[in-house]
């Protein structure tokens, strides 16, 4: 007897096909662009609730007499040719660039700032590092305040400390010989008078606040020397309850000192070699060891006790009432500016 052979067309009418790879890259969502710009605007409101941006880029550009409110965390940001605009950024990974733009309002935290060919911007900023301004001029830079229910968590996911804050060491990338191109402003109340919040129902409904009381980020000072002042500097160590600690020592030390306020708040980490030179000693080479320490820099006519108590209950370090303490204040900040470069 023969073989029974089946045939060709058989074979292929009861085989089954399988169904094409599907890799990764294949399965992630289809990004709009037109989702992640604001163009146009003419004397509108518009912005994204959070949620809607996800850590997307986004751009803003040809705007006009209008308030922008992007209330989630982002990666990277432009802003071009806006005039007589009101633009609140909610925390950006990276870099937020503005050009060409003209007697606007804008409200950012980000990593890394910068300006070009832009004129008579109100600047109310959170940057990692050194905000940085090009071809601009009549400039004014003052701290971030802001609240949303969602904003801590938006800091998180952006990856930004709301402790690192390096608002009012501006680089001139281009100065103009006896003239200065930027100013700071330090009255928390410059704010709320300087940026309408949301009106509509949608973006209203998020909670936007900018004043100094509810904001996530401490107020401070910046740039303008303590000297001559009483002056406490207090180091938190890392520990799993750090950023919590820091918050209530404010919250304490305000409630206690009424004219208190905070010159610098940083976050950064520290090698051993660098605390046996600010804390000249070697006692606290390992906490430092555990992870980044927290510092404010405080201010106000009775601070060092009220900081002293206050540090006893948290294990944090205050510096002593002395030229001491003033000489482990100057390097320390020396110290954190160089590991806020750009």
């Amino acid at each position: 007897m023969g073989c029974v052979q089946s045939s060709g067309r058989e074979e292929a009418a009861g085989k089954v096909e399988e169904p094409p790879k599907a890799y990764s890259w294949d399965r992630k969502d289809k990004v709009d662009p037109a989702d992640f710009t604001l163009e146009g605007l003419r004397g509108e409101e518009a912005g994204r609730v959070p949620g809607s941006i996800n850590g997307q880029q986004f751009i803003i550009q040809n705007c006009q007499s209008s308030h922008i409110f992007l209330l989630d965390h982002i990666n990277t940001i432009t802003i071009d040719d806006c005039s007589d605009c009101t633009i609140f950024i909610g925390p950006t990974t990276g870099s937020v660039f503005v050009r060409d733009c003209q007697e606007c309002v804008v409200v950012g935290a980000c990593g890394q700032f910068r300006t070009r060919d832009c004129c008579r911007l109100e600047v109310y900023l959170l940057c990692q590092t050194q905000p940085i301004i090009e071809a601009s001029s009549k400039m004014k830079f003052g701290c971030f305040q802001a609240f949303y229910p969602q904003l801590k968590d938006h800091f998180s996911k952006a990856s930004l400390s709301v402790f690192n804050n390096n608002w009012s060491n501006v680089y001139d990338f281009t100065p103009v010989d006896g003239e200065t191109n930027w100013s700071t402003i330090t009255q928390p109340s410059a704010l709320p008078h300087a940026f309408p919040l949301p009106r509509s129902q949608l973006l209203a409904s998020v909670g936007l606040s900018v004043e100094e009381e509810s904001s996530v980020v401490p107020y401070t000072l910046g740039s303008p020397q303590y000297h001559g002042q009483e002056a406490a500097l207090v180091i938190l160590f890392h520990d799993n309850d750090q950023h919590h600690k820091a918050t209530a020592f404010i919250a304490a030390l305000r409630s206690q000192v009424v004219n208190c306020r905070i010159q610098h708040s940083r976050e950064v980490k520290m090698e051993a070699v660098d605390a046996v030179r600010v804390f000249q000693g070697s006692e606290h080479k390992a906490a430092v060891s555990q992870g980044p320490v927290i510092a404010l820099l405080c201010l106000g006519t009775g601070v060092h006790q009220a900081c002293t108590t206050l540090a006893r209950d948290m294990g944090a370090y205050v510096t002593p009432d002395s030229s001491i303490g003033l000489r482990q204040i100057d390097s320390f900040f020396s110290y954190a500016s160089m590991s806020m470069t750009m």
